[in-house]
């Protein structure tokens, strides 16, 4: 009987470089499931025969946040969720999300254990929010200035400083995702992640 998978978490505000360090876990040898992605995957492609999911977040937001070809407009949506005063919304939006995420997210996993790998990183940018940890044997928190997470959002997603921070406002503070994990990973450009990974998969286990 195959050794049963260790799941590791990887969690961190909007801009800290969490895909990057998945890439290094996956040099290692950790394979990584992005939910952003996954939660990409049940949003577009649907055209006339939506995810569930899709089909849930249109009735609650009404249909201005599809675009003509059915999909998602993520930014429409980002501009009612993350409005000055929507929490509700987006607390609303998260309690619609999460439990499609984390059904395709689990069906991944035990494909991966399937295939016989020992350990695989969940990127979740919500972990504890959506519930996830629940699902860790580990979880760790990738952390960078707050300069520097804005700098990054902005250049990836092309919205303003304001924007930027107002998303960084509705997510959990760096002090509060410190306190609830078992390692920390710094990605501000100086610190050097490799050396820092491979601590980590040492430290825990991760790796034969």
């Amino acid at each position: 009987m195959s050794e049963k998978i260790k799941i590791a978490g990887l969690c961190g505000r909007s801009g800290s470089g969490k895909g990057y360090v998945c890439r290094i876990f996956e040099e290692m040898g950790i394979p990584s499931i992005d939910t952003d992605a996954v939660y990409r995957s049940l949003v577009t492609g649907g055209g006339s025969n939506p995810s569930p999911c899709l089909t849930a977040i249109a009735e609650a937001f009404g249909a201005g946040v599809l675009n003509a070809a059915g999909d998602l407009n993520r930014q429409a949506l980002a501009d009612i969720v993350f409005a000055p005063g929507a929490g509700a919304c987006l607390q609303r939006l998260n309690a619609i999300t999460h439990k499609y995420i984390k059904e395709a997210t689990q069906r991944q996993i035990v494909f991966l254990e399937k295939t016989g790998y020992r350990a695989v990183l969940i990127d979740a940018p919500v972990l504890f929010e959506s519930g996830f940890d629940k699902l860790c044997d580990v979880i760790f928190y990738v952390c960078a200035p707050d300069t520097v997470l804005i700098q990054r959002i902005c250049a990836r997603d092309g919205i303003t400083e304001e924007q930027a921070r107002r998303r960084l406002d509705a997510q959990m503070s760096d002090a509060e995702l410190a306190l609830r994990c078992d390692g920390v990973i710094r990605n501000d450009g100086f610190s050097d992640v490799k050396v820092q990974v491979a601590k980590l998969t040492k430290q825990f286990s991760l790796r034969t």
